[in-house]
């Protein structure tokens, strides 16, 4: 059926292409608030600005891309930000303390991560409970190791002239390169969500795991990798964040587990498990950063970016909610 009248849009075929509904969805919201801010407050839509609160969101966005495996398989990890934050301090005072290599301490970073979030699965599966039960207690357990490995302050004295804070602290084109990882991890990820066997694995745990587990499905394996790749993209994060800043703090982090969770909500992904969206977690984070700026920008106090972020969890669940009722019938 082609005619005159039935031509469909071709910046909207391409769209369609490259995000599903939910995630056009998210960014038309996206674009028409930071429309909207900008009306008020012109400087908001300039590369400064972007570049601002796009850092900010690809911090706890990139912990919100693992985060959608989590909920695709009916798992929620509680620890991230604990992790995220161990794994800057246990860099920083491999490079301060004992004279490291920068370059190894990130990696050394990025492996602790991998090695908590593995941690987590094992005792998942020894005490045969969900990771939500382990991570309560986990994440307080990080945290206190941060607070020992930190000694409770923060740690200066970081080489800033070394090559790896000026590479990957640096600003391609005027964006910081925490946002280029955010865009790349994006990008592969998904791929990996949506056309790999481990993908479809992740979302059919999450769909039925009595189901997966007759099919052959190796659920405890399923669960350590994902857990594993989340506790990376928390090192990844925390080595681009301890490059951005060049100094360590133990309150780094502070709450990104709930951000995290609710970037994942926001973006489609549902709590139910079985269904989620990669693009579409680091287009919340990105709704959630605008959200909070222009917050700021219209003089507001901070305080209500907490409120609004509550209010943001509760409308996606109600949404969530609402799609499966839709489904059901």
């Amino acid at each position: 059926m082609s005619s005159g009248t039935g031509k469909s849009n071709p910046a909207l075929a391409v769209l369609r292409r490259i995000f599903g509904v939910s995630e056009i969805g998210i960014l038309f919201v996206l674009v028409l608030l930071i429309v909207l801010v900008s009306f008020v407050q012109p400087n908001f839509a300039s590369v400064a600005s972007l570049s601002n609160f796009g850092s900010r969101a690809a911090w706890f966005g990139i912990i919100g891309l693992g985060v959608v495996f989590q909920l695709s398989m009916g798992e929620i990890d509680l620890s991230t930000a604990s992790i995220y934050g161990l794994t800057i301090n246990v860099a920083a005072v491999v490079v301060v303390t004992f004279g490291i290599d920068p370059w190894v301490a990130s990696a050394l970073g990025i492996i602790v991560g991998v090695g908590l979030g593995a941690l987590n699965a094992v005792m998942a599966t020894a005490f045969k409970v969900p990771v939500i039960i382990i991570t309560l207690g986990t994440l307080s357990a990080f945290k206190g190791l941060t607070l020992i490995v930190s000694g409770g302050g923060f740690i200066y004295g970081l080489p800033r002239e070394h090559s790896f804070f000026k590479v990957m602290g640096a600003t391609p084109l005027g964006v910081p390169m925490v946002i280029w990882a955010f865009a790349l991890l994006t990008i592969v990820l998904s791929v990996i969500y949506n056309h790999t066997r481990y993908g479809f694995m992740v979302r059919s745990i999450g769909s039925n795991p009595r189901a997966a587990e007759l099919s052959g499905i190796p659920i405890a394996r399923v669960r350590m990798i994902t857990l594993m790749l989340t506790g990376a993209l928390c090192g990844i994060s925390g080595m681009l964040t301890l490059a951005f800043f060049s100094t360590a703090d133990p309150n780094l982090g502070a709450g990104y587990e709930l951000l995290a969770i609710t970037a994942a909500i926001i973006g489609g992904t549902a709590l139910t498990g079985g269904r989620g969206t990669v693009v579409g977690a680091a287009l919340g984070a990105l709704l959630i950063a605008v959200i909070s700026s222009g917050i700021v920008q219209f003089g507001i106090t901070a305080n209500w970016s907490v409120f609004v972020t509550g209010v943001l969890i509760i409308s996606a669940v109600a949404l969530d909610a609402a799609i499966r009722r839709r489904r059901s019938r």
